[in-house]
Order: C-alpha cells, then structure tokens, then sequence
C-alpha cells in the first residue's frame, strides 16, 4: 500500500469514551437538562429526564443508520417534546451548547497505537473523517490537542458538513482540503458499513478496519485488520 494521504475515523478508531468519561460527563449531562427545563416552567423527575434522553439517543441513532446527521439542538428540543416542556428556540439552542461542552470534563481514552499518528504525519497528509453525536467537530479537536495529537490536515466532521458517512461526500471533503484523489488515499476506520464500505463507495482503493476496540464484520472485506495503529507501519511499506 502506497497512499499519499490517510484518513482517519475518530470513535472507535481512535479514541473512546471510557469508564471517567461518563461518570463525569453524564450527570452533568443530566443536571443541565434539570435546569433547563425548570428554567422552561417545566421541571421534572431525573427519572423522567434519563428517560427522554435515552429516546432522543434512539431517534438520534435511528436517523444516523439513515444517513442523516441529527443535531444536539434537535436532540435537546425532542427531549422537551417528550417531557412536554414549550418549545423555546433560544433555551434549546443554549441547553444543547451546554450539553455538548460537558464532553471537555473529562479526557477520552486513547485506543491502542494512536501515538503512531505523530510518526505518520510526518510522512502522509492526515484527515478525520467522522460522524459526530453529542460532541461536536469543533470539541473533538480540542480532545486531539489535550492528547497532543493535533496533527490533521483536515477534517469532515457530520456536524459540520452535513453528510454522515458512508456518503462519499463525507470523505470528499476531507480529500479536497488535503488536494487528494480518492484513489490515492488509504482511510481507517473500524465500522464495516460506514468506514470499510463508504470508503471503497467514494473511490478509496484501500480501507483498514481497526479492530482494537471490537470487531464486527460486513458485507465488505477489509484491505487489512489492524489492533493496534503501529501496526500501519508495516503495511505501508
């Protein structure tokens, strides 16, 4: 494999969430929500709240296997809707800012290999290529500096460009701000449907599927299984 340039999914490839990430990040997530809809005239039960939010994550995930990016904003004002909370554009706009910078109160667990990122990108031009949820693109590249992995090129995040992979324009656009084709790039990613097959789908001739986190297989085959990233090293040669 000869690329001249690499991308990069972010969840699951790259980092995780882990164990103090939602001990910290989801009761504050929580307590937002509390507040918010008191402030709406509206409060309720923590109960009621883990409740809505839980079907807000399902709409949330059901729209993404659609190909469709669903914004913390629309996540927030579903949540009022099934709590019966007045639909306020400007406490909904505030709530979902609030709800995505929770992500920043705890450090996300890097999966195994990342480091190698710094010796690659001394070597290849590198992008993300993610879909995003309650952490927007803007906040996943402040977690990339606290790693000290700011090291990408360019990035297409879904909440930024609207497309959610496996679109090819998801990977389109991270390939244009590098000045690559699609047949001379190599993408990794650990999803078969969204990484390994969207990427082939947007002309990539090459897709490695990590699987230090977990692995699922597809209908696509992987050009190469990878669990650990230093294992690209070797592939690339």
């Amino acid at each position: 494999m000869k690329p001249k340039a690499i991308t990069f999914d972010f969840w699951g490839t790259l980092f995780t969430e882990g164990e103090a990430f939602l001990e910290k990040v989801m009761p504050a997530r929580y307590e937002i929500l509390l507040d918010a809809l008191s402030e709406a005239g509206h409060p309720a039960e923590e109960s009621e709240v883990r409740e809505a939010y839980r079907q807000a994550a399902l709409a949330f995930e059901e729209a993404w296997k659609a190909g469709e990016h669903m914004s913390v904003y629309d996540r927030v004002a579903r949540i009022f809707a099934l709590l019966g909370a007045p639909h306020d554009p400007g406490l909904i706009a505030l709530t979902a800012r609030r709800l995505e910078e929770t992500s920043l109160l705890a450090d996300l667990k890097p999966l195994p290999g990342v480091e190698v990122l710094k010796a690659l990108a001394g070597k290849y031009p590198l992008a993300i290529v993610s879909d995003t949820g309650m952490t927007p693109g803007r906040l996943l590249r402040e977690h990339l500096k606290r790693q000290g992995l700011d090291v990408f090129q360019a990035y297409s995040f879904s909440d930024e460009t609207g497309f959610v992979k496996p679109k090819p324009e998801a990977f389109q656009v991270a390939l244009e701000a590098l000045g690559v084709a699609p047949e001379e790039a190599l993408h990794v990613g650990d999803l078969p449907h969204t990484d390994i097959k969207g990427a082939f789908g947007a002309g990539y001739p090459w897709a490695v599927q990590y699987v230090g986190l977990r692995e699922m297989n597809g209908e696509v085959k992987p050009t190469a299984k990878v669990k650990d990233h230093r294992e690209l090293l070797p592939l690339l040669e």
